[in-house]
């Protein structure tokens, strides 16, 4: 089925797909131009903020718990997230209840009264989720990888962290200012899949609040070209020693392209080929052979310009370095990267993947989730594509004809020691030369 679009007067826009499912299940993302990469250092946290506080009432619904209890009454979901690209809000619900559904998230959006005693509770609630992002290393290791990876560029800083919350640093009457900015119809729009009919969803969306006019006094949101990051001449180490965290973790990453580049789906299945599961690389070295890990992963991540590739494992400290007989996992860990980089990988491994990747689109396809976030993400970062492909036909359209000669080219055109970042986290560490030592 062909992805639908419609541009209203005054600059709200759907993004429609039929569901391919027959249940009566709709889901639908209504996604807000604005992410943390659009602050700047003296309101940095406010989209995160702003996410929070578009759920503590409107003038038509006061409370907070009456928001949720309008969805939960009929067994809808409601959720949001924000990262550093954009802020969505998220409902899935059965299809007779759509309409109930819009009708109170753009209200939600539009008509929050931010409550000045409500944004004082609030922000007390959102420095204990930072505290608990504080506490969890891998959350610190993603945070340092970017910061290095990005930095120079807007996506060099996190979403929301404790330091933004410090001595008063976030204003009330700044994430007014700044939501009210952000916060209109020409900077939303709405992705869904459902069973109703794109006529059906058009005239609901009519009856809404994100019909509202866009005021004069409004500056229409214009892109933010992210400039490229700096780059190093050699190889960043990171080491960061963090009381309680017993075992250790090691990431190594590596600077890609950018979301829109051709690259992205051989580097898709580069990561697959490597972190997938069981049969991935690392798992079948790290784990089955040496007994050395539960888990690893190889992932890709990507902004407009730029990207990362990234594995990742954790290991106790007794394991991390080689002892007589025994290999370490950073020893096999840089072995891994080594042969890829010099070797490539083997057609068997791509027929391999390309068996796994297909099959796992189509009962991927059984979630109407991933069709519709996958939709928004693709307007979100390519407003001006004119060949949309379904998700449905990422594989047809961009796996199916990778070639070996295609991955082990990108390998060599990544895979750099001047593009690489290594961090290491753990209660007690040895000081970085002996890790320098290891690695060389």
């Amino acid at each position: 089925m062909p992805v639908l679009s419609k541009d209203f007067s005054n600059g709200f826009k759907i993004v429609y797909e039929k569901s391919i499912t027959p249940l009566p299940l709709t889901t639908l993302f209504v996604f807000c131009n604005i992410g943390s990469a659009h602050e700047n250092d003296n309101i940095r946290g406010a989209a995160h903020f702003i996410e929070h506080m578009c759920f503590k009432g409107t003038k038509r619904i006061l409370h907070a718990n009456d928001i949720f209890f309008e969805y939960s009454k009929n067994g809808s979901y409601l959720n949001a997230f924000t990262n550093k690209r954009y802020t969505c809000y998220t409902i899935k619900c059965q299809d007779e209840y759509i309409k109930h559904s819009l009708e109170i998230l753009s209200d939600m959006l539009l008509n929050s009264v931010f409550n000045e005693k409500e944004f004082e509770k609030e922000e007390k609630v959102i420095i204990e989720e930072n505290n608990n992002d504080y506490n969890d290393p891998d959350n610190i290791v993603e945070d340092i990888k970017e910061q290095y990876l990005y930095k120079g560029s807007s996506y060099e800083y996190p979403v929301d962290c404790l330091e933004y919350h410090s001595k008063n640093k976030i204003k009330y009457k700044d994430i007014i200012d700044f939501y009210h900015k952000y916060y209109h119809p020409n900077n939303m729009f709405l992705s869904i899949v459902t069973n109703y009919s794109f006529k059906s969803i058009e005239n609901i969306i009519k009856k809404t609040f994100f019909m509202k006019k866009t005021k004069n006094d409004i500056i229409p949101i214009i892109p933010i070209t992210f400039q490229n990051p700096i780059l190093n001449k050699d190889t960043q180490f990171k080491i960061i020693e963090k009381k309680g965290v017993t075992n250790v973790i090691i990431s190594i990453s590596f600077r890609i392209c950018g979301r829109n580049s051709k690259d992205k789906h051989v580097l898709n299945i580069l990561s697959d080929i490597i972190g997938n599961g069981m049969n991935g690389r690392l798992i079948t070295i790290l784990r089955e052979k040496n007994n050395l890990v539960y888990g690893a992963s190889a992932s890709t991540n990507y902004y407009e310009s730029m990207g990362d590739f990234t594995f990742k494992t954790k290991t106790s400290i007794d394991n991390l370095f080689k002892k007589k007989n025994k290999h370490g996992v950073l020893e096999l860990l840089i072995k891994i990267i080594s042969e890829i980089i010099k070797k490539g990988i083997t057609k068997k491994e791509l027929d391999y993947i390309k068996g796994y990747y297909k099959g796992n689109l189509l009962i991927s396809l059984q979630d109407i989730v991933n069709q519709t976030i996958y939709n928004g993400e693709e307007v979100i970062f390519d407003p001006l594509n004119k060949k949309f492909i379904p998700y449905s036909n990422i594989y047809e359209e961009h796996i199916k004809n990778i070639t070996l000669k295609d991955v082990n080219l990108i390998i060599k055109k990544y895979f750099k020691l001047d593009n690489m970042f290594f961090c290491i986290l753990s209660e007690k560490l040895p000081p970085l030369k002996k890790i320098l030592n290891e690695i060389k």
